[in-house]
C-alpha cells in the first residue's frame, strides 16, 4: 500500500487534470506506458470523467478522441459517442467476434471545420482521419511560409490531419467552451528527431497551437511508450506527467521524482502522477481492453478523385 500522503496527492493532481475551472486554464498531460501496462484503460477512465465549471456546477466536458483502427471508445462509461468519418471513406466497425456494431451515431464530414460546427457537446467525439488526406491549401501555404519551407509538400501523412483539426478548433471554437483532445500513440505527430517535412510541421504546431493552449481552453492528453520518443519541445510544455507500471521516468530536468525506478513498484490499475513539483499515486478502474472495436475500411477514392468530388459538392 502506498503512503496515505501519496494517495491524497495523486487524487488531488488527478482532479486538477480532469476538472477545469474558469481560472485554471487547460492542461497538457502526457502518459508514458510500456505495452500492456494499462494505458488504454486509463484513457477510457479519464475520458468518462472530464468536466468543466459552468457557474457553480460541473458539466461534462467535450472530448475529441483520435480514432484508431483498433480502439476502445465503446467502453467509455456515462458518455454518448459520435463517430466522425470523412464523407469519401467507407468503413464498418466490428467487435472481437467480427459482428458489425449497430446503432452508432456517425457524422460524415468534408473539412475540419465541419467537425467543429457539428461536434457533440458533452459527448466523446471520435474522429477518424481521412484515408486520403489533402491538407487545406491556405493552411499548408501558411505553414510553409512561417517555417521557411522552400518546397511545399504536395501530400502529407494523414496523421497530420490532427494538426489541422486542432488549429481550426483554436481559431473557430466558442471562447467559453472547454475541449480535451485524447491522442493515443502520439509519437506519430510529436516525434523526437522527426524527419523533414514533419519536423517543420511540428515546430509550426508548437508555435501556433501549444503556446496558447491554456487561454484557448484546449487540453491534451497524449500517450507514448517512452519519454525519449517525445519531441523535447513538447516535453517541456507538459504540465502533468503520468507513469504506468514499468514506465521510464525522465531525468531531473523533466521530472522531480528522484527514485527513477518508482514506476516499477506499481501494480496494474495504479499510476504515478506529477505536476508543479508534487507527485502521488492514484488508481483507476480496469476494463477489458481486449474487447476492442475494429475499423474495417473499404476502398476510398485517391486524392485526385477526392479533390474532384469536393469541388462538385460545393457547386
Amino acid at each position: 500500500m502506498p503512503p496515505a500522503r501519496m494517495v491524497d496527492e495523486g487524487a488531488r493532481i488527478t482532479k486538477e487534470l480532469i476538472t477545469h475551472y474558469s481560472k485554471s486554464g487547460a492542461e497538457l498531460a502526457a502518459i508514458w506506458a510500456p505495452p500492456g501496462s494499462g494505458k488504454t484503460a486509463l484513457l477510457v477512465s479519464l475520458a468518462s470523467r472530464m468536466a468543466y465549471q459552468v457557474g457553480r456546477r460541473l458539466v461534462k466536458e467535450t472530448v475529441i478522441w483520435r480514432g484508431r483502427d483498433e480502439d476502445n471508445w465503446h467502453l467509455i462509461q456515462g458518455r454518448k459517442v459520435c463517430i466522425f468519418i470523412h464523407f469519401l471513406d467507407s468503413v464498418s466497425f466490428v467487435d472481437v467476434a467480427g459482428k458489425e456494431l449497430e446503432n452508432l451515431t456517425i457524422f460524415r464530414y468534408d473539412t475540419a471545420y465541419d467537425i467543429i460546427a457539428n461536434v457533440k457537446r458533452g459527448w466523446v467525439n471520435v474522429v477518424y482521419e481521412p484515408r486520403n488526406y489533402v491538407m487545406d491549401e491556405e493552411l499548408l501555404e501558411e505553414i510553409a511560409t512561417k517555417q521557411f519551407m522552400d518546397d511545399v509538400p504536395k501530400k502529407v501523412s494523414r496523421s497530420f490531419f490532427i494538426y489541422e483539426l486542432i488549429y481550426f478548433f483554436k481559431e473557430y471554437k466558442r471562447s467559453d467552451d472547454y475541449f480535451t483532445f485524447i491522442i493515443d500513440e502520439a509519437d506519430e505527430i510529436f516525434r523526437m528527431n522527426a524527419p523533414y517535412p514533419q519536423s517543420r510541421f511540428q515546430q509550426w504546431f508548437k508555435d501556433a497551437c501549444l503556446r496558447d493552449m491554456r487561454k484557448n481552453k484546449l487540453s491534451f492528453i497524449i500517450t507514448f511508450h517512452d519519454y525519449r520518443e517525445l519531441d523535447y519541445g513538447v516535453l517541456f510544455k507538459v504540465t502533468t506527467k503520468i507513469y504506468l507500471p514499468a514506465a521510464v521516468i525522465p531525468p531531473a530536468k523533466y521530472s522531480i521524482i528522484r527514485k527513477k525506478d518508482l514506476a516499477m513498484t506499481l501494480n496494474m490499475g495504479q499510476y504515478l502522477i506529477e505536476k508543479k513539483g508534487k507527485f502521488g499515486i492514484a488508481e483507476y478502474d480496469r476494463v477489458d481492453t481486449d474487447n476492442q472495436v475494429r475499423a474495417v475500411w473499404r476502398h476510398s477514392p485517391k486524392p485526385e478523385t477526392q479533390e474532384m468530388a469536393v469541388s462538385v459538392s460545393h457547386l
